[in-house]
């Protein structure tokens, strides 16, 4: 169904720009979220996002509770990823919602949504473990991929398709946190030492595209989302998504995902 975006309500700092049109299509799909806990923090951060309306491309500074749920949605990409689009690659930083990215099954898919945090050393956190960074050596995952050493953010995922993981699962690939293959050579965990700009990007539905000459995923939730926040959080987080109505309007995910310590359990 299409649909105009709502009406949100300012936030500081917010500037909204017009750049291009397009027009965006969306399938929702039904799932039931249990009510939570409300959660409340005074610990903030400032949330850059971008995205694609019926009047062009859009862009506001968001300020919201630092929570972790809420940083995933920022932090795949770190600045100079290169993204392959169907003009050829582009620094993630340089991207724009309506570019068209290509995507691993072999389509394009319109860039909708691009978002960043700045990583800061030191700076108070609600995560368990400090933010780090993941340096990509070249041909780590196989010729040109990628072509020349590349950094990826904290929450970046990649296709796997490991037999082992292909029989445990019983699907063709599966998406596995990108941190699971720091091996300190050919993936190298850094501790930035000055801040850091992060990015995430979102498409109509969720896609595996081309970074860096590795297959990585576009932003999407999960279902656990939905399932620890409280309505005023989830709030919050619609937000950042001005596109969207609802979270069920991200979609299926692409691939099954399994975290570091079950692809170690399989391995």
């Amino acid at each position: 169904m299409s649909y105009t975006p709502p009406t949100l309500p300012p936030f500081p700092g917010e500037t909204p720009t017009r750049r291009v049109h397009s027009e965006a299509r969306w399938t929702a799909r039904r799932v039931t979220r249990p009510r939570s806990q409300s959660l409340s923090t005074k610990l903030t951060r400032r949330f850059e996002v971008e995205w694609l309306d019926d009047n062009g491309v859009q862009s506001a500074i968001r300020v919201a509770p630092a929570l972790p749920v809420f940083e995933q949605a920022f932090g795949a990409f770190a600045h100079g990823v290169l993204v392959q689009t169907t003009e050829g690659p582009v620094a993630v930083e340089d991207l724009l919602p309506g570019t068209m990215l290509e995507c691993a099954g072999g389509h394009t898919a319109q860039l909708l949504w691009k978002g960043a945090i700045t990583l800061v050393p030191g700076a108070p956190s609600m995560s368990e473990l400090p933010d780090r960074l993941y340096r990509v050596m070249p041909d780590a995952f196989g010729l040109g991929r990628p072509a020349q050493d590349q950094t990826f953010g904290p929450h970046a995922r990649r296709f796997n398709r490991d037999p082992k993981v292909r029989a445990a699962l019983g699907a063709d690939t599966a998406l596995v946190p990108l941190s699971a293959a720091a091996d300190g050579m050919s993936v190298i965990e850094v501790n930035p030492v000055a801040a850091t700009r992060v990015y995430h990007l979102a498409c109509e539905k969720h896609e595996t595209i081309f970074a860096a000459g590795m297959e990585v995923e576009t932003y999407h939730p999960g279902p656990d989302a939905a399932l620890s926040l409280s309505d005023e959080m989830m709030q919050h987080f619609l937000m950042f998504f001005p596109y969207i109505r609802n979270i069920r309007d991200f979609g299926r995910l692409t691939a099954p995902r399994i975290s570091a310590a079950e692809l170690a359990a399989i391995a």
